[in-house]
């Protein structure tokens, strides 16, 4: 594969940094503007309102936590202060959060410890239980433990650690956590989860799986900005469903306009094509994909690779443009073909054959697929036994034809092949005929030492090839030739110049074996000395070899 040299990414996607502080530990984290798939955002949204407690008061001097219910309170004075015992049906409120449990202890200095059923009230749609909470009225840090749930609409969190800091707005989850949106049919697991209301942020650390009928996601770090609304990930992220498979290690996906783009070793997979880039932008809403620098596409079905720069991809229509750096290889058994142009269209049509094409139709059954690939302006190739190029070149895979378009030139072996339009018919991934139609001019060099050339030429012809090899030549109206014969000794024994209506030409080892015309041909051989250099060469002779390209990288030259 070729690289390319392409510039940073814009400030858009630059770096925001986030500083969390939780029980004293300083949390770091990076985030940059990432993409994600979409049916997470209803998750996320659900799972940040239920933790967003309201406003909590100002810094300052603490309110006191009060006691509205206990069916026992017991009283304990000790060199701090009194402490105090309740059990049955305790009841507790601290500014407007509701707290209850089976028993409970009030230290002096307004803190508590709760124990058994324990459970907090917000509103009217949050609530959280667990088995035992501790919390500091003065620091506002509530600490939750053992088989907590946290329940807000249709989301659910169930974990065995979830600390909250009222005074910094972060809550912390650790030692695993389990999220279920039943509405969106959404199950999420993690090692760690925070959220920092500040900041307007989310996280799910390390491990992180998110399962939906639809995709399972699998990602070290996942990030959401309600302010923007951007599900930003770090690290390996794996998205599969079944329609593709999706791998980053950085990107971001607006929720709100459902466009999304992926950096670092990101690729996609699907359909028997592999997808990959620097940057992959992709747009949900229109099906419209666009890869920026090194993009590549594999497509196994037609050992096929397209490469470019810049790469835009119609999801609906299954077609793709190349715009910049452009280059195609398809791998045969014992070859590669490569081919380069300017720009490269993929275009795909769905041809229905019967009288029942319309019915088939409504029903959604596509029929048979023509796939054509389109090089347009400067468009060169290289292939081991076969060059060419032509201002525009027209691939078909369906029936595995390729034509050439203005000016076009092709190089098989010792031949080059000239006419006003040109196409390669292949079988079994080899050339298997070439049609010339239109001032067909078919040139090869006597040999390395001289400068005389064999010449064929006339309005359309036919070239046959078998093992790669030019064959048999059809030569349709006003066929002429100039070809030197050999004698048994391989020795020249002069200069033919022969010319008729139609004539068959065959050849071993690309050199004129025999030639056969439908009528009397006019001409004569003559001493190659007798003849005059100017009358050695048919009119519209070319010689055109150094325009051709002798290894790969000379496709790029044009």
């Amino acid at each position: 594969m070729i690289y390319y040299y392409c510039p940073a990414e814009p400030v858009e996607a630059s770096s925001k940094y986030f500083l969390l502080q939780l029980e004293n530990k300083q949390l770091k984290y990076q985030l940059k503007k990432s993409s994600f798939k979409g049916g997470l955002f209803a998750l996320l949204f659900l799972l940040v309102t239920s933790i967003s407690f309201a406003q909590s008061p100002k810094k300052g001097k603490s309110t006191k936590i009060k006691i509205l219910n206990s069916d026992v309170l017991q009283n304990k004075t000790t060199k701090n202060g009194d402490v105090q015992k309740l059990t049955g049906n305790v009841q507790f409120q601290h500014d407007d959060a509701l707290m209850f449990c089976d028993s409970a202890i009030m230290y002096p200095g307004n803190t508590m410890d709760a124990f058994g059923h324990v459970r907090i009230n917000q509103g009217d749609s949050l609530k959280i239980f667990g088995d035992s909470l501790k919390y500091d009225a003065n620091t506002k840090i509530a600490i939750l433990r053992g088989d907590i749930r946290l329940i807000n609409s249709d989301v659910t969190l169930t974990t065995n650690f979830l600390d909250y800091n009222r005074t910094d707005n972060v809550a912390y989850y650790y030692g695993g956590g389990k999220m279920v949106n039943q509405k969106e049919n959404n199950t999420l697991t993690s090692d760690e989860g925070y959220y920092y209301s500040n900041g307007e942020a989310f996280y799910f650390k390390r491990n992180v799986v998110l399962v939906n009928p639809e995709y399972t996601i699998e990602a070290d770090t996942l990030n959401y900005n309600s302010a923007s609304e951007i599900v930003n990930f770090l690290g390996p992220t794996t998205i599969k469903s079944k329609d593709n498979f999706i791998y980053t290690e950085d990107g971001w996906y607006n929720t709100v306009s459902n466009k999304s783009k992926f950096y670092k070793n990101a690729y996609l997979f699907s359909e028997e094509k592999l997808i990959e880039g620097d940057t992959l932008f992709y747009d949900r809403e229109l099906g419209f994909g666009e890869i920026i620098c090194n993009g590549t596409i594999t497509d196994t079905l037609e050992n096929l690779i397209l490469q470019g720069d810049v790469m835009h991809i119609f999801e609906l229509q299954d077609s793709a443009m190349i715009t910049s750096e452009a280059m195609m290889q398809q791998m045969f058994e014992d070859d590669t073909m490569y081919m380069h142009a300017d720009t490269f269209k993929i275009s795909t049509q769905y041809v229905l054959k019967d009288s029942l094409a319309l019915a088939i139709d409504t029903l959604g059954i596509k029929g048979d697929t023509i796939r054509t690939l389109f090089a347009y302006n400067h468009a060169k190739f290289f292939k081991s036994d076969m060059q060419g190029k032509a201002d525009s070149i027209v691939y078909n895979f369906s029936d595995s034809t390729i034509n050439f378009h203005y000016d076009p030139v092709i190089w098989s072996i010792d031949n080059q092949i000239t006419a006003d339009f040109i196409y390669l018919l292949m079988a079994d991934e080899e050339i298997d005929r070439i049609y010339m139609e239109n001032n067909a001019f078919i040139i090869s060099k006597v040999d390395s030492l001289s400068e005389n050339y064999n010449q064929i030429k006339g309005i359309d012809m036919i070239g046959y090839f078998e093992e790669d090899e030019l064959r048999k030549i059809d030569v349709k109206q006003n066929a002429e030739t100039i070809y030197y014969p050999l004698d048994d000794d391989g020795k020249y024994i002069g200069v033919n110049h022969l010319s008729g209506n139609d004539m068959l030409a065959f050849l071993k080892e690309n050199e004129i074996e025999t030639l056969t015309f439908i009528n009397t041909p006019e001409g004569e051989l003559s001493p190659i000395k007798d003849v005059p250099p100017k009358e050695l060469l048919l009119k519209g002779f070319n010689w055109r070899n150094a325009e051709r390209p002798f290894e790969m990288f000379d496709i790029f030259i044009w």
